[in-house]
């Protein structure tokens, strides 16, 4: 406001001067004093618009000039001009040049100011594995006689392992070497153990269970797990200040994932092995049963040929004895079969990429700091500007 009253204060006193007129004159046309002219010409004093009105009705010919005639609108009738916009933008060039140059610089210059964190991956590839032949007669024997099998063919969401508590709880207590060659936990890397600044001096013991807990938590923070559904592909990303510990505990993570997986599966090898051995006890009894059951028969009715009835029932007998007998070599052969695939040491998991220390940094992102910053800057100094206008 005070620029606009000594821009106007200067064209009246420029038109007095080039039209010859003196202050005391023009001061009685417009109804003021000498002294009160004086403070209009030099910006003192703002006009009042009457002042001003009679000042025009006196002297006609006098113009406000460019700087009091009306600016385009850049929003008319709820549109935008584009082109009075483009204009008042082109005019501010260098202040919005200006005003970008130092936000990109601020930008790009706090992210030297922010940690260094590095990424490193393991891919694993799960191993396709079906169903062994020799159980599905088993299974189908075991449906037919009432009984539930477990089947070996379980399968396993393996972004749940990847992020259980079994292997967080491993991975923070487990020692891993820092570029400097220290080996130290994660608990350690991350001074969870640090005490307060603020702390009573009564309580002044660690929480032990309280730092696992965090750690546990800020563990699975720095984890992420992926698996492409249509190939089965998963990749294991780990992201630490240190790029040692992030390979490392990438590989650490794909090992236990394999190990835990193979251990279950050797488990369900091994019940149903027990499973089966104790349905061949079962199944032994009985036809050892039906057998004496037989032999008591014959020794009883040594003409039963003769007989119908007595021709029924021994083929009754009979039936039985072959059909427990046709179950127990069955069950012999699973029972086989069950101590073979117990010992099987084939891969649940292949890794196609092991993960290894990686050269760059991932985070901050420089070029992506400057790109934002520009932006943020373009957007801060045009917005100004239209303001301003």
């Amino acid at each position: 406001m005070e620029t606009k009253t000594i821009a106007l204060g200067q064209i009246i006193k420029r038109y007095r001067l080039i039209n010859d007129i003196r202050q005391e004159d023009m001061a009685e046309k417009m109804g003021v004093s000498r002294a009160t002219l004086i403070n209009y010409e030099k910006g003192h004093t703002a006009i009042n618009v009457d002042v001003l009105d009679r000042l025009k009705n006196h002297y006609p010919d006098f113009e406000l000039g460019e700087e009091e005639k009306t600016k385009p609108s850049i929003i008319d009738d709820n549109k935008i001009d584009f082109k009075v916009l483009a204009s008042v933008l082109y005019k501010n060039k260098k202040y919005i040049l200006l005003t970008t140059f130092i936000f990109a610089l601020c930008g790009t210059s706090s992210s030297f100011l922010l940690k260094k964190y590095y990424n490193a991956q393991i891919t694993l590839y799960p191993a396709k594995k079906d169903i062994g032949q020799g159980f599905a007669q088993f299974q189908t024997l075991a449906a037919n006689l009432g009984m539930n099998s477990s089947k070996n063919d379980q399968s396993f969401n393996i972004p749940d392992v990847v992020k259980s508590r079994l292997i967080a709880n491993r991975a923070i207590f487990q020692k891993w070497t820092i570029k400097d060659g220290k080996s130290v936990s994660l608990i350690e890397l991350w001074n969870l153990k640090k005490k307060p600044l603020l702390t009573i001096s009564l309580i002044n013991k660690i929480d032990s269970v309280a730092v696992v807990e965090k750690a546990i938590k800020k563990f699975k923070n720095h984890v992420q797990v992926s698996e492409d559904r249509t190939t089965g592909l998963i990749m294991i990303s780990t992201t630490f200040q240190d790029p040692n510990v992030a390979a490392g505990v990438a590989n650490f993570i794909g090992r236990q994932v394999e190990t835990y997986i193979q251990k279950e599966n050797s488990a369900q090898s091994t019940k149903e092995k027990l499973f089966i051995s104790e349905r061949l006890s079962v199944v032994k009894k009985e036809l050892e049963i039906s057998e004496l059951e037989l032999k008591d028969f014959k020794e009883r009715n040594l003409g039963y040929e003769g007989s119908p009835e007595l021709f029924m029932k021994y083929s009754r007998f009979f039936r039985e004895v072959e059909a427990k007998k046709e179950v127990y070599l069955t069950l012999q052969q699973q029972l086989e079969l069950a101590r073979i695939e117990e010992v099987k040491q084939s891969p649940i998991l292949h890794i196609l990429d092991s993960a290894v220390p990686p050269i760059r940094k991932s985070y901050p992102n420089r070029q992506l700091f400057l790109i934002i910053s520009v932006f943020v800057g373009l957007l801060f100094s045009s917005t100004l500007t239209v303001f301003r206008y």
